[in-house]
């Protein structure tokens, strides 16, 4: 016997719907993949950053609309990585524009003198 992952009561093992709540019961080794849309969020992730959220984002959603928990967990790492890379091109932006402000100043006081 296996339990609803949703309310917790028991199932029959051949059970593909609950039977007190009426939601899906998650079929342990039925080889379900993970979505497209989820992979290539999480690949855009690391190419285009932005777009990589946006299509992680919503496989996410897709995939918790659809109670399908791996491809959905996926997602979720398409969305930290997606953060994470952001962050950094949004640090990097601020230093090269430090960068260039200070070399700039520099060469201006240079001149002036």
């Amino acid at each position: 016997m296996k339990y609803c992952s949703h309310c917790g009561k028991e199932v029959a093992d051949e059970a593909y719907v609950c039977p007190n709540c009426g939601c899906k019961i998650a079929q342990s080794g039925s080889g379900a993949s993970l979505s497209p849309l989820s992979i290539a969020g999480f690949v855009l992730a690391f190419i285009i950053p932005l777009i990589g959220l946006i299509v992680s984002i919503v496989a996410r959603n897709n995939a918790r609309d659809e109670d399908d928990e791996k491809s959905a967990g996926f997602a979720k790492a398409g969305i930290v990585v997606s953060a994470i890379f952001i962050a950094i091109y949004v640090l990097l932006i601020f230093v090269s524009i430090a960068v260039f402000t200070l070399a700039f100043t520099h060469t201006y006081h240079m001149m002036a003198l």
